[in-house]
């Protein structure tokens, strides 16, 4: 463990309380940077087929009314998909200033992203899972935390909209989308496994219930 780690469980086991700064999660920054590159080769494209066009006209190329109106799609395309890469990199950027707010754990609970404090009896300790992408229906390796039943409907009944993003993405089909997990927040100057093992440490020292997911967990 680091010296940060250290530090940070001595202080919660001396004061009951600690405060960390926090700090973007890997596969948020990763996403970040995912936005960042598709609309950049979607930026190359464009201005590729703008460029092309000149060496196509003087070819001698035969340009036709399918021909105008295939070259007006593809644009009409991307300027689409851009659109929408452009929402979600907007999207990423904001979380990940949330993302720094601290992280705080003590005998009420965890706060993080802003929300909380989250009663520890809410949600079981943390653990890499298999959960549906942030963006796809496909499935993805992240480090969360469980809902509890009680958990679960708290943040899915009670808390406001805007909070229940800052907790985890939602999952399941449009009509149902329900938030089953809490990610684990990154904190400042310490790795992820070190981050999991300070709050389940803390899970334990305040709480030492065993808590099972709320039905469907994944």
């Amino acid at each position: 463990m680091s010296s940060a780690v250290n530090a940070a469980w001595a202080t919660l086991q001396g004061t009951g309380r600690v405060s960390l700064p926090g700090e973007p999660a890997v596969w948020s920054g990763a996403m970040r940077w995912l936005f960042l590159v598709l609309l950049t080769l979607i930026g190359v494209l464009a201005v590729g087929g703008l460029v092309a066009v000149p060496f196509a006209l003087a070819s001698g190329i035969d340009v036709t009314v399918a021909t105008v109106l295939g070259f007006l799609g593809v644009y009409a395309m991307l300027t689409v998909a851009a659109l929408l890469l452009n929402l979600g990199y907007r999207r990423q950027k904001r979380y990940l200033t949330v993302e720094r707010r601290a992280v705080v754990l003590d005998a009420h609970g965890i706060t993080l992203r802003g929300v909380g404090p989250i009663p520890w009896r809410d949600f079981g300790l943390a653990q890499h899972l298999m959960v549906r992408n942030e963006h796809s229906d496909g499935w993805v390796r992240r480090a969360v935390m469980p809902l509890t039943a009680s958990g679960f409907a708290v943040v899915n009944q009670r808390l406001a909209p805007a909070l229940r993003e800052r907790i985890s993405p939602p999952t399941g089909p449009f009509w149902n989308r329900t938030h089953r997990h809490i990610y684990v927040p990154g904190v400042e100057e310490m790795g992820q496994g070190e981050v999991m093992w300070l709050i389940n440490a803390a899970h334990q020292m305040f709480s030492g219930d065993a808590h099972r997911p709320a039905p469907g967990a994944s």
